[in-house]
């Protein structure tokens, strides 16, 4: 039996996976849990809008399926997922059934407080700033030294490099 990708409507790939289920289909939905410092654990899709599905003979009731948008199709049949895909996947759960994902790194890995960093694009190209910190993930508060004063200003994360 071969597994093939289900497209979902917008937030319904539990509504899918549970209407499928009541058919007697497999399905397999590989979620993550976001951890979010102060705030609530999230359990996201690791696909948002899709879902793996194992497929017999019948397939064609799937696209009536409740939270289901369609199938992704090849020219007269659903185009299948290798199984080796899935079994890539799901070597990466952990007890729970949770996806493990990489932590990426981030800047605050690679300068602490004080650390003299350098912007190479924006208004602040080529000069020498300190780092401050990294108030959310995409943007770093420096330190800037503008008419003889040290001003505080943010800028966007990817833009720094140590100086």
């Amino acid at each position: 039996m071969p597994w093939v990708v289900v497209m979902t409507k917008p937030n319904c790939e539990n509504i899918a996976v549970a209407n499928l289920a009541q058919q007697g289909f497999t399905c397999y939905s590989p979620r993550f849990k976001e951890i979010r410092p102060d705030k609530v654990t999230l359990i996201k899709p690791l696909f948002p809008r899709y879902i793996f599905t194992l497929i017999d003979k019948f397939w064609y009731c799937i696209q009536g399926t409740r939270g289901v948008s369609y199938l992704l199709m090849g020219i007269d049949a659903p185009l299948q997922v290798p199984a080796l895909v899935i079994d890539s996947i799901r070597s990466r759960e952990d007890g729970e059934g949770f996806i493990m994902l990489h932590p990426k790194a981030t800047i605050t890995e690679r300068f602490n407080k004080g650390d003299k960093v350098r912007a190479v694009e924006g208004p602040f190209a080529d000069k020498l700033l300190i780092y401050e910190d990294m108030p959310n993930k995409d943007r770093v508060r420096v330190l800037a030294s503008i008419l003889g004063r040290q001003v505080l200003t943010t800028i966007p994360e990817k833009s720094l490099v140590a100086a």
